[in-house]
């Protein structure tokens, strides 16, 4: 039951992926810059005029860019700590020698 639920939600997702390629291809052939923005369930696509939308799309990349490197140096901190608590209990063996040429 679980498969086929899984099935259906890939097929709509698919769907909604070519829909929103179709659209913004239409836009970009207008010269027109969109901005789509995500939430959970749905989404949202706003077409800007070119010379307008160009500061905001660089703004925007910006600060998504800075986001997915704090993410980054969270995620290696959360592993460092997951793995000295690791070694702490005795969990994780000591990583082996090199060999010798």
């Amino acid at each position: 039951m679980s498969d086929r639920r899984d099935l259906r939600h890939l097929r709509r997702a698919r769907h909604l992926a070519k829909r929103q390629q179709r659209q913004l291809a239409t836009l970009e052939l207008a010269g027109l810059t969109a901005v789509t923005l995500h939430t959970h369930d749905q989404q949202l696509t706003i077409a800007i005029e070119r010379l307008t939308g160009a500061p905001l799309v660089d703004v925007l990349r910006e600060a998504l860019r800075e986001r997915r490197q704090a993410c980054a140096a969270e995620a290696r901190q959360v592993r460092r700590d997951w793995l000295e608590g690791e070694k702490l209990d005795g969990r994780l063996a000591p990583p082996a020698p090199p060999p010798l040429p």
